[in-house]
């Protein structure tokens, strides 16, 4: 198994979100997604979550190997074209 970074945000509680960062090991990054999305606790929910391969990638704002966004950011992706 390979460990993960991950960072991830809450959807807005009520005026911005709570921004996390964490760790997972998997198999893959898709693995390392599913498994934290199916244990994300938080009282508002997930926005957004970001893979990647380590936290060195993270800081130097390398692309992410996989992300997940709820429907409300897929939505306002597509209006802004980001």
């Amino acid at each position: 198994m390979i460990e993960y970074f991950v960072v991830h945000n809450s959807n807005a509680a009520p005026f911005f979100s709570d921004t996390d960062r964490c760790y997972v090991r998997a198999n893959s990054p898709n693995e390392a997604i599913d498994s934290f999305v199916k244990t994300y606790t938080h009282p508002f929910g997930l926005y957004t979550a970001f893979v990647y391969e380590n936290a060195d990638a993270y800081h130097k704002k390398e692309k992410p190997l996989v992300r997940w966004l709820c429907n409300r950011a897929k939505f306002l992706e597509g209006k802004t074209g980001s």
